[in-house]
């Protein structure tokens, strides 16, 4: 039988042909738009922490010499930085992160400006967040807060992560120790929609990687030490930093932290050292003081009891006394400092 051209049969081709052709140009451009549209006003949320219409004005930081705040301190902010140790830092100069272009619809993002109460643990403990989370949605977070800074706060747990050139699903995955379904999950990514260059992917219970360098310096010596005293956190009576004097009523800084104790309640070695002073010293009442390796010396004062020696060797966790009522107190408790080459600073960061 000889072969009939079906002139119907080709035009049917063709004009399916042409249709597809035209959807795949309409879905093309769809995403194009996407892309590279302008947000509305009221989405460009872009912040640029340190950027800031006020003059600096440091309120608070966890850096050797520190603006004194007066906080008291509850056991929910000592607790919410959890475990110390973090993945393999793997960039040390990270971008900024562009809202916009957060492709989670599973993360709220609220834009923040501190004020002068503020400090990065109160920010995170006022939101229900912790220092990671506020530092994995601010990667270029100064290690310095100060008045006026912006910075973006997110409702969950986890880190906000621009895709640099180069990287994958897999690789981001595996830098935070996470698994690649994890982010196609919550930042919707489907086969047909991959990752490009300066999306920005939510990655839920992880702790930052990228952060500026202070920080990591910061990280990698916090833990050194331990708490000196087993009511921690529960019985803090003053905190660190400017605060009227309980006896005289004059305003000056506290250089350390007290707790609440009964008389007799056991002191511990907040860190491995040699006892560089025990006895009697001023306003301290009996007094024990412990060198410590990385230039930092601990004080623990108003004891009742002092039972370690000059010239001792004593380890993180060791009974070292007894809490009191010795020196300018009003009643017994346990004032403990940190400092770093003689200078006081905030206990709380470091411990």
């Amino acid at each position: 039988m000889p072969f009939s051209f079906n002139r119907g049969l080709l035009k049917l081709i063709l004009i399916n042909g042409l249709v597809l052709l035209v959807l795949a140009g309409i879905f093309t451009l769809v995403r194009h738009v996407r892309a590279n549209r302008q947000p509305a006003l009221s989405e460009k949320i872009l912040i640029t922490p340190g950027a800031s219409d006020e003059p600096e004005t440091v309120v608070d930081s966890p850096a050797p010499v520190e603006t004194p705040a007066e906080t008291m301190i509850p056991k929910s902010v000592l607790e919410a930085n959890g475990p110390t140790s973090l993945p393999q830092f793997v960039d040390s100069t990270p971008q900024t992160i562009e809202v916009q272009r957060l492709l989670s619809k599973s993360v709220t993002v609220t834009p923040y400006k501190l004020d002068g109460s503020d400090n990065y643990w109160t920010v995170a403990d006022d939101h229900g967040i912790s220092l990671y989370t506020l530092i994995g949605a601010n990667p270029t977070l100064p290690f310095k807060a100060h008045l006026g800074l912006n910075v973006i706060l997110i409702n969950r747990k986890g880190v906000l992560h621009t895709v640099y050139p180069g990287e994958t699903l897999e690789t981001i995955a595996e830098g935070y120790h996470t698994d690649p379904g994890v982010l196609k999950k919550e930042n919707v990514i489907h086969w047909w929609r991959g990752i490009k260059p300066g999306d920005v992917l939510f990655i839920p219970d992880v702790k930052p990687i990228r952060m500026l360098k202070e920080w990591q310096n910061y990280f990698s010596q916090r833990g050194f030490f331990g708490v000196p005293f087993a009511h921690w956190g529960e019985a803090v009576t003053s905190g660190f930093g400017w605060r009227h004097d309980p006896l005289t009523g004059v305003k000056q800084i506290h250089t350390g932290m007290d707790f609440r104790a009964k008389v007799g309640e056991s002191v511990y070695a907040s860190a491995t050292g040699k006892v560089i002073y025990a006895g009697v010293l001023g306003g301290y009442g009996m007094l024990i003081k412990i060198h410590h390796n990385r230039e930092y010396t601990t004080y623990y004062g108003h004891l009742s009891k002092i039972l370690v020696h000059l010239g001792q060797k004593v380890k993180r966790g060791q009974l070292i006394g007894k809490t009191g009522a010795t020196g300018h107190v009003t009643g017994p408790h346990l004032h403990f400092e940190i400092r770093r080459y003689g200078v006081p600073i905030n206990p709380l960061p470091l411990i």
